[in-house]
């Protein structure tokens, strides 16, 4: 069986082209499932502030770590109903987005929001059922290799990252496979990402990371120039303008990596049934 390969060029350029297409509805979804839950989390969810005493002459590093690890226990302990929420509600505007972005019809935003809204137990199911499996991945190669090397811990911990990547590339595409393709079984979605990255992993890894790397030194650029600017006016303006520009810029970055994801998907999934249809009428 031939299986399709990724164009990494034509991926960008279809994807460019479903947001210039679809400009207004995605604006809104992302205005309101990306943006206001990253604003309202950065103004009601306090910061994590660096331990006393770290740098490069502070603390011990082991000790300011467990001091790191402690402070965000507790935060999320004090506000996870609210992190719960805008993390659910952030789930919901991803599927919806990708149900949006279909070729399998034309769904309406109201349908999508809704596919969306029905495909969130399976998708946390199948992320659930990808982290253990990662986790357990992650798991026999440390102890394989510790075992092997009892002074190796570091290096299994080294080799164990790319297993982490790899495994997170083959799942990659689960998200779309359940909201656009319809599948409500997480493993057999989980299945379906798998085949559907098959031969394609490496470009797929090298597609993200070059898209990633680029926009993040966009974004920190873009940060820090108007970080700079807004603190010249002081609290509490400098405060809320700079979690204005943090959400603005989390919601571009979230958008554009979700519709980078639907445009692989298209290319290594093969136009739609009705796709095809219509492009014969």
């Amino acid at each position: 069986m031939q299986r399709n390969k990724l164009d990494m060029g034509k991926a960008w350029t279809q994807a460019t082209g479903l947001i210039g297409s679809n400009r207004e509805t995605v604006t809104a979804v992302a205005g309101l499932f990306f943006f206001l839950p990253s604003f309202a989390g950065g103004v009601f969810v306090p910061e994590i502030a660096p331990p006393a005493g770290a740098g490069p002459s502070g603390a011990d590093p082991e000790v300011a770590f467990r001091a790191l690890m402690d402070q965000m226990t507790t935060l999320y302990a004090a506000n996870w109903p609210l992190l719960l929420a805008l993390t659910v509600i952030q789930f919901i505007g991803s599927m919806g987005l990708f149900a949006l972005l279909t070729d399998r019809g034309n769904p309406t935003v109201g349908e999508a929001l809704g596919t969306g809204l029905k495909s969130i137990p399976t998708y946390i199911a199948a992320q659930l059922i990808s982290a253990v499996g990662i986790g357990l991945a992650i798991g026999i190669v440390l102890a394989l290799l510790t075992l092997a090397v009892p002074a190796a811990a570091m290096l299994a911990v080294v080799l164990a990252i790319p297993v982490a990547l790899y495994l997170f590339i083959k799942f990659a595409l689960t998200a779309p496979v359940i909201a656009i393709e319809g599948e409500r079984n997480p493993i057999t979605a989980l299945l379906r990402s798998w085949k559907l990255t098959k031969g394609n992993s490496f470009r797929i890894v090298l597609f993200l990371f070059l898209l990633m790397f680029t926009i993040g030194i966009l974004a920190a650029l873009v940060s820090g120039i108007l970080g700079l600017v807004l603190s010249a006016f002081g609290e509490p303006v400098a405060s809320i303008g700079i979690d204005l520009v943090s959400a603005l810029v989390n919601a571009l970055v979230t958008v554009i990596f979700l519709v980078v994801t639907v445009a692989i998907h298209r290319q290594l999934a093969g136009p739609s049934t009705g796709a095809l249809a219509e492009t014969f009428e």
